[in-house]
């Protein structure tokens, strides 16, 4: 059975593997996989749009392991604002902006605390956690991680 500092090691040299294969389907510029000798036809039509698919969930992937490692740049409460957006320390969140949350969502070990990855968005009326619109953010532990 393999240890928690086996798994990290292997989630490491797995985004090392995505980013080289990323790299050479020209992904990571291009958003899409093109075969320059590819001679087209329905089947390979088929098997580029699959890859642009498959590369497009890797990328996701990829961007996720490195988020998990990601330096912490600012950790603090979050404190609602006079113009209704959530401030950490000096630094305002607009809509979009990525952020950790530290909160029980019920699914971890008793009442144990986990950080949660999503962004703060705005529904029209107010801002709000992704994945967790009805979280009361004012007060909660929150850190931000250096851009990527």
């Amino acid at each position: 059975m393999l240890k928690y500092e086996q798994w990290l090691q292997m989630a490491d040299s797995l985004k090392g593997q995505i980013e080289d294969f990323l790299r050479v389907t020209n992904y990571f510029d291009q958003e899409q996989v093109y075969i320059p000798d590819m001679i087209p036809s329905a089947e390979t039509l088929y098997v580029q749009e699959q890859l642009s698919r498959f590369c497009h969930e890797l990328e996701e992937a990829y961007y996720q392991m490195k988020r998990m490692n990601a330096k912490v740049v600012r950790e603090g409460k979050l404190r609602l604002g006079p113009n209704g957006r959530y401030w950490l320390d000096n630094e305002e969140l607009p809509c979009g902006r990525s952020v950790e949350l530290l909160y029980d969502d019920g699914t971890g070990l008793g009442n144990m605390e986990s950080w949660h990855a999503g962004r703060i968005d705005h529904d029209g009326s107010k801002y709000y956690f992704t994945g967790k619109r009805n979280l009361k953010l004012d007060g909660v532990t929150a850190r931000m991680k250096q851009h990527l």
